[in-house]
């Protein structure tokens, strides 16, 4: 025996009824889903995040444990890593 799974609206489905004719069939009648709201309080985080970062400057992407080890083997460090 074969299953053979038929999913969409019953105007998708009605379509094969002719093939269908005489077979056993299931139906199965699926509500919407609900619609999910956004979670809010997430949101106002991440706005936050994005308030706070408008007027700072980009960082090199380099790690403080580099920053540190240059420093240490000698190196001067200008304005661009004071605060």
């Amino acid at each position: 025996m074969t299953t053979q799974v038929l999913e969409g609206t019953w105007e998708e489905i009605s379509k094969h009824a002719k093939r269908l004719v005489g077979r056993k069939v299931r139906l199965t009648i699926i509500d919407e889903e609900p619609v999910t709201k956004p979670n809010e309080k997430a949101l106002a985080v991440i706005q936050k995040v994005i308030d706070r970062q408008k007027n700072m400057r980009e960082t090199s992407g380099e790690s403080a444990v580099s920053i540190i080890r240059r420093g240490r083997a000698g190196e001067m460090f200008g304005d661009e890593y004071s605060r």
